[in-house]
């Protein structure tokens, strides 16, 4: 027979604790990934370097040679929308891993998963970006009614719109990793649309892009924000 047990001994019930949810949402290979981002850092960083060298400034320019979508940019200067556009973009790219890292705790491996996913989206849209830009050294808006000619060769590199591409391809790439991890949620897509059309409007009414230019910044930052992750 068990022993008897005295009427005031405490008794236990044992709660089993619910397994902790693993918060990762992708898988880095360290071989791959980390090519992709030094081919790809390289192929941004290049252009800069040698920008001396690889544009040829092609002005003085034709307001005629513009096609009729794009021709009204060329009236506008606006040196607080240039100012604002560079404060969007770079609060864009930064804010974003802040707050994961805020959320998940900046050593979790979740983390360190997003930021290597996220780091990979902006190099490789960053070497696109170059790429296409010093390769078809379109004339920016301005250089068509400064007096002389823009003497830095960044005056040729309006095709397309590096600062609207990097805003959505932060804010996408962001935006993807937070619907992968908590479920389909459609505010990271409102911000991401109203933050990136804010600033293409900025690039616009600063006289830096055309429409055509801050149409394809849009297309590209998206694409990359959303199939690399």
């Amino acid at each position: 027979m068990p022993p008897a047990v005295a009427a005031d001994t405490p008794t236990y019930t044992v709660v089993p604790q619910p397994a902790a949810r693993d918060l990762s949402v992708y898988k880095i290979h360290p071989a791959i990934d980390g090519t992709v981002i030094g081919v790809a850092a390289l192929g941004a960083i290049f252009p800069l370097i040698y920008e001396n060298k690889i544009i040829k400034k092609n002005c003085p320019c034709d307001s005629g040679e513009v096609n009729r979508i794009d021709r009204p940019v060329i009236q506008y200067h606006s040196p607080v929308a240039r100012t604002a556009g560079d404060i969007t973009v770079a609060l864009a790219v930064a804010l974003p891993p802040l707050l994961d890292g805020m959320d998940l705790g900046f050593k979790n491996q979740a983390f360190i998963e997003d930021f290597v996913v996220y780091g990979e989206v902006l190099a490789v849209d960053s070497a696109v970006s170059n790429a296409f830009r010093y390769t078809t050294q379109r004339p920016r808006p301005d250089a068509y009614k400064l007096s002389p000619i823009p003497s830095q060769p960044g005056g040729f590199a309006s095709f397309y719109s590096g600062h609207t591409a990097s805003t959505f391809a932060a804010l996408s790439a962001a935006s993807m990793t937070y619907n992968l991890r908590y479920g389909p949620h459609v505010w990271p897509w409102l911000v991401t649309a109203g933050v990136g059309l804010g600033e293409g409007a900025t690039r616009i009414l600063s006289g830096r892009h055309f429409y055509t230019d801050v149409a394809a910044g849009m297309a590209a930052g998206t694409a990359f924000g959303t199939l690399i992750p």
